[in-house]
């Protein structure tokens, strides 16, 4: 019985067949001994392969034990619990990263995840003097303005355009306002109430010696005629825009009429 147990022992883990072959018996006589074994719990059979059992060998297998490392998450700060970002933190950042755009400010300063809301204290400081932006669009560069001021962008020249009588002449680009009504803005500006009513015909006529003002009613009558007046003359202005556009036409007409006069 020694041998077999001690061939086990060497052999670990064998079949039958092996454990046969290795003491020179036969496997019948090999199993009957297997199974007297087993029976008083010295040997054991996993999956037609038989070894030792942990009571004869006098060792326990050993149980690794997987140790869980617990992830620790990282504090989640909450934009109500974040410190209100500090303008100079922008001012400083421009200050050594010249132009950047609004991203590139958002992720210097600790923002990356506030780029929309960036925007809005970017466009403050420009209005405040502070930047100037640089561009349109997502594109967009901030950069922030000297002490000396050089780097501020220059004011817009005005074009002077002088009047030529009789003669049409194209607006500048740039300006607003036509050009006739920017001449006479300083002017619509100074005026009083007295120069206005006196530059009326329909009051200044009547009453040359004094000067009185008009009442509500006259006045409010005297600006729906004037509209009759302008809505008028848009449409004389949109016929002859019509008629520019077919000149060849119109001087047709106007040759054969002429010819037809000096016929008769």
């Amino acid at each position: 019985m020694e041998t077999l147990i001690d061939t086990l022992k060497a052999m670990q883990k064998v079949t039958c067949t092996e454990l046969a072959a290795s003491l020179g018996i036969e496997p019948a006589e090999a199993i009957k001994m297997l199974r007297e074994y087993e029976e008083l719990g010295e040997v054991v059979s996993v999956n037609g392969y038989w070894s030792v059992s942990e009571r004869q060998t006098g060792v326990k297998e050993k149980k690794v034990t997987v140790c869980k490392v617990e992830r620790k998450s990282r504090p989640v700060v909450s934009r109500k619990e974040r410190e209100p970002l500090n303008r100079c933190d922008i001012l400083s950042t421009l200050a050594h990263g010249g132009a950047m755009t609004t991203a590139e400010i958002a992720i210097a300063v600790g923002r990356a995840d506030c780029v929309r809301s960036l925007v809005s204290a970017m466009e403050k400081l420009c209005r405040d003097g502070m930047v100037i932006k640089l561009g349109q669009g997502k594109g967009c560069k901030w950069m922030r303005v000297k002490e000396t001021g050089e780097n501020l962008p220059a004011e817009p020249k005005v074009v002077s355009v002088e009047k030529t009588p009789g003669k049409a002449f194209s607006q500048p680009a740039g300006v607003a306002l036509p050009v006739q009504e920017a001449a006479t803005q300083e002017e619509i500006k100074t005026d009083t109430v007295g120069d206005i009513v006196q530059s009326l015909p329909s009051f200044t006529e009547t009453r040359a010696n004094g000067l009185i003002l008009p009442s509500l009613h006259m006045a409010n009558r005297e600006l729906r005629r004037a509209k009759s007046h302008v809505q008028k003359w848009e449409r004389v202005c949109a016929a002859l825009r019509e008629l520019n556009k077919h000149q060849d036409i119109v001087r047709q007409i106007v040759d054969s009429s002429s010819r037809i006069v000096s016929e008769k």
